[in-house]
C-alpha cells in the first residue's frame, strides 16, 4: 500500500509527463479486466442492464465513459 501512495503522490504533483501518465494507465488496464458496460456484457453473454445493476463490478467513469471492472465489488475499496 505505500508503494501506490507514493505513486499516487508523484502523479498529483505533476512530476509526471501526460504520455507517462497515459503509460501508467496503458499498464494498469492490460492488468485488470476493464472494458465499457456494452463491451464486458458481451464478453460475459449478460445484458449491458444487468452488469450496470450488478455489484460484482466496479462501477468508474473515465472522461465521458462509465467503464466496469470485473472482479471489484462496489463495496471493495482498495483503501
Amino acid at each position: 500500500m505505500e508503494n501506490i501512495s507514493k505513486v499516487l503522490k508523484i502523479i498529483d504533483k505533476e512530476s509526471l509527463t501526460k504520455q507517462e501518465i497515459l503509460s501508467i494507465i496503458e499498464l494498469a488496464c492490460n492488468k485488470i479486466d476493464i472494458d465499457t458496460i456494452s463491451g464486458m456484457a458481451r464478453k460475459e453473454g449478460k445484458t449491458p442492464r444487468g452488469i450496470k445493476i450488478s455489484n460484482q463490478y466496479r462501477k468508474v467513469k473515465i472522461g465521458s465513459q462509465l467503464m466496469v471492472v470485473k472482479g471489484l465489488t462496489e463495496t471493495n475499496l482498495p483503501f
